[in-house]
C-alpha cells in the first residue's frame, strides 16, 4: 500500500487525478445502484405493499420491485411515515448525528471547515436512513445520502493516501459531484454542480472541475449500465420559438423566487422550532413523520419522491387548484421529513415544487394570454431550473441538469433567463447554509487571498525608514541592556562604513547569557545573521511575508536592489498583518456602505 501511495503522488497532475477520480467514481456509481435499489424496495415494502400505496414511477425509472395488489389503507399514513423517522432518527442518532438533514450541506461544511474530512460511518449511516426515511413515506430527495457516498469515499481515500488538504477538499468535492451526475444521470451537471455548490455567489472551485468531470464520467456510467441509459423523465418535445414568450418566462421567474423565499423560510423556520424541541434527538424525526403522514393522508402525491407528479404536470393532467395545493403540501412536507432531522435530500422535493410552480403559472397564462404560454408543460421544465437555481445558488449547473434529466434541450432560452433571475432575485437566500459568498471567503483559500492581497502592496509603502540599529562592535555586555529598553528582538547591525551588515536575533544570544568572561570579548558583528534574507523597495509584501515565513524571523531588512549593503529600512511581520487587517476592514466597510445604498 506505501508503495502504491506513493506512485500516485508522484505521478503528473492530470494521471493522478485521473486514477483518483476513476476510483472515486467507481465507488460513487455502485453507491448509488445499491442506494437506488434499497430506496425502491423500502418503497416497495412500506408503501405499496404495507400501505397500498402506489408510488407513480417515471417513464426513465420504472419500478424495480414491480406493484403488490394490496389495498390501500389510508390510516395507515398516520403510522408509517412516524415509524420510519423514528427508525432512521435512531440510526443517525446512534452511529452518526452529521448524517442528519440533507447531506449535501454537510459535505460543502466538510470541505470548507473540516479540510474534506468525513467520518467513514457517515455514507453508511446516511444511505440506509434516508432509504428508511424516503422509503416510508418522508418528502425527501436521494442526491444528498449519494452525495455523501461519493464525498465521503473521496475523503476515505484522500487521509488514506495522505493527501494534502487542498487535494483532499478538491476529491471530496468531486465524489460529492460524481454521486449526483449518477443519481440522476446528468454527468456534466453533477461535475459542474460539484464546483458551484460550494459559493452563494458567482464564483465557483475552478480546481475540481478536471476531478469531478472525470468521477461523474465513471459513476454515471456504472450506475446507467445497470439502470438503463434513458433520462429520468419522458418529456414532450418542447420548444422555444416566440421572443414574445420571454414575458411569460418573466412572469415565472418572480413568482419561483417568491415561492422559494417561502420556501426557505418555511424549512430553516420548522427546522429551528424542531431545534429548540427538549426532546431526544431521535424522536424529532418521528413527530417530522407524523406530521408529513397527516400531509400525505389528505395529498398521497405529496409522499416520498413525488417525481411522477412532474410528468403528469409536464402532460397538462394537473388542474390549478390542485397544482396550489400540491406545492404548499410539498413544501411543509419536506420541512417536516428534513427540518425535523430526517435524512434525505432537498434537491428531488425541489424539482416537484419548481415544477408545480412551472405548471401553475403556465396554466394560468395559457387560459389568460395562450401567446404568453402556448405550452404550459414547457414551464413545468423552466419552472425546475430556475427555482433551484434560486434557492441553492447554482444556476449553471442546474440548468444543465434539468435538461439532461428531461432529455430537452430546446429550452435552454428560457431556462437561462428564469435560472438567471432567480438567481438575482433571491441572492440572499439559500437552503444551503454552509456555502459561503465566495473564494475569499472560505478558510480553505484564506492562505491564497491573504497573498494575493499583499500581492498588490510595495514594501517602500509599509517599511519602517528611521529603524533601531546597532553597530557592529557593540559589546555584549552593552547589548542586553540595550535590547531591554526596546520592544524589538531583532536589529539590523551596521558597519563603522554605514554599510548593512547583518541582523542581531534576540534568539542567538542566549546561548552567550551563560557563559562567563565574554561579556567584553564578544560583539555584536561576530554574533549576527548574515545570511538573512532582503528585499527591496519595490517587491510586494507578498514576497515580504513568504521570506518572514520560510526564515522564521519577525523583520527583514529593506536593502537598495543596486547596492545591497545599503540599508534603506526594515519591515516586520507585525506591519505586515497589520496593513492586510486595515485592507480588510476598508473592504468590508465598503461592501457594507454599498449593500445599504443598494437596498
Amino acid at each position: 500500500m506505501k508503495n502504491f501511495r506513493l506512485q500516485i503522488l508522484t505521478l503528473p497532475v492530470i494521471g493522478r487525478w485521473f486514477i483518483l477520480g476513476t476510483a472515486v467514481g467507481t465507488v460513487a456509481g455502485i453507491g448509488a445502484i445499491i442506494f437506488f435499489l434499497m430506496l425502491q424496495g423500502s418503497e416497495y415494502i412500506f408503501l405499496d405493499h404495507l400501505v397500498g400505496l402506489r408510488i407513480g414511477e417515471t417513464a426513465g425509472e420504472p419500478a424495480f420491485f414491480g406493484h403488490s395488489h394490496t389495498e390501500f389503507k389510508r390510516w395507515l399514513l398516520f403510522i408509517v411515515p412516524a415509524l420510519g423517522g423514528l427508525v432512521s432518527g435512531y440510526i443517525v442518532y446512534k452511529f452518526a448525528p452529521e448524517a442528519s438533514g440533507h447531506g449535501t450541506d454537510a459535505a460543502i461544511k466538510a470541505i470548507h471547515h473540516k479540510s474534506g474530512n468525513i467520518r467513514w460511518q457517515v455514507p453508511i449511516v446516511k444511505t440506509i436512513a434516508s432509504a428508511i426515511t424516503i422509503g416510508t413515506g418522508g418528502s425527501g430527495g436521494r442526491e444528498g445520502p449519494i452525495a455523501q457516498i461519493g464525498a465521503g469515499f473521496a475523503s476515505f481515500l484522500g487521509r488514506t493516501l495522505h493527501l494534502s488538504d487542498r487535494e483532499k477538499r478538491i476529491l471530496t468535492a468531486a465524489g460529492m459531484g460524481a454521486g449526483v451526475g449518477a443519481i440522476f444521470r446528468s454527468p456534466l451537471a453533477g461535475a459542474i454542480f460539484a464546483s458551484e455548490v460550494l459559493y452563494s455567489s458567482s464564483d465557483m472551485e475552478y480546481e475540481a472541475l478536471l476531478p469531478s468531470t472525470i468521477t461523474s464520467i465513471i459513476a454515471y456510467s456504472i450506475f446507467c449500465s445497470f439502470f438503463g441509459w434513458e433520462p429520468l423523465f419522458g418529456t414532450p418535445d418542447f420548444a422555444f420559438k416566440n421572443p414574445v414568450e420571454l414575458v411569460g418566462y418573466t412572469a415565472l421567474g418572480f413568482v419561483c423566487a417568491g415561492f422559494g423565499w417561502f420556501y426557505v423560510r418555511t424549512f430553516y423556520r420548522i427546522h429551528d422550532s424542531f431545534s429548540a424541541m427538549h426532546l431526544p434527538t431521535y424522536i424529532k424525526p418521528a413527530i417530522g413523520g407524523l406530521l408529513t403522514g397527516c400531509i400525505g393522508f389528505f395529498i398521497p402525491q405529496t409522499l416520498a419522491g413525488s417525481y411522477s407528479q412532474i410528468e403528469l404536470a409536464m402532460q397538462n393532467h394537473l388542474g390549478l387548484i390542485f397544482l396550489l395545493i400540491l406545492i404548499f403540501a410539498k413544501i411543509y412536507a419536506t420541512s417536516f421529513s428534513i427540518g425535523s432531522g430526517g435524512s434525505a435530500g432537498i434537491f428531488g422535493p425541489s424539482m416537484v415544487i419548481g415544477a408545480c410552480v412551472g405548471g401553475l403559472v403556465g396554466v394560468a397564462l395559457n387560459k389568460v394570454a395562450p401567446m404568453l404560454a402556448p405550452e404550459p408543460g414547457a414551464f413545468v421544465v423552466v419552472g425546475m431550473a430556475g427555482f433551484f437555481s434560486g434557492i441553492a445558488n447554482t444556476p449553471l449547473s442546474t440548468i444543465i441538469m434539468v435538461s439532461e434529466m428531461t432529455g430537452n434541450y430546446h429550452l435552454l432560452v428560457p431556462s437561462m433567463w428564469v435560472s438567471t433571475l432567480c438567481f438575482l432575485l433571491l441572492r440572499k437566500t439559500t437552503m444551503y447554509v454552509n456555502q459561503v459568498p465566495q473564494r475569499s471567503d472560505s478558510p480553505m483559500h484564506k492562505g491564497e487571498f491573504f497573498l494575493q492581497v499583499l500581492q498588490d502592496i510595495k514594501v517602500k509603502n509599509v517599511m519602517s525608514t528611521d529603524p533601531i540599529v546597532i553597530p557592529e562592535n557593540m559589546k555584549f555586555n552593552e547589548i542586553i541592556p540595550f535590547i531591554s529598553k526596546t520592544k524589538h528582538n531583532n536589529f539590523p547591525v551596521i558597519r563603522e562604513n554605514g554599510t548593512f551588515a547583518g541582523v542581531l536575533l534576540f534568539e542567538e544570544l542566549r546561548e552567550f547569557v551563560q557563559e562567563e568572561g565574554l561579556e567584553d570579548i564578544v560583539v555584536a558583528g561576530e554574533v549576527c545573521e548574515t545570511d538573512v534574507p532582503a528585499v527591496s523597495p519595490d517587491d510586494s509584501l507578498s514576497d515580504a511575508i513568504e521570506n518572514i515565513g520560510f526564515k522564521k524571523t519577525e523583520m527583514l531588512p529593506v536593502v537598495d536592489p543596486d547596492n545591497p549593503d545599503k540599508l534603506l529600512g526594515i519591515i516586520t511581520r507585525k506591519d505586515i498583518i497589520s496593513t492586510y487587517n486595515k485592507i480588510i476592514r476598508r473592504r468590508q466597510q465598503a461592501e457594507q456602505e454599498k449593500a445599504l445604498d443598494n437596498f
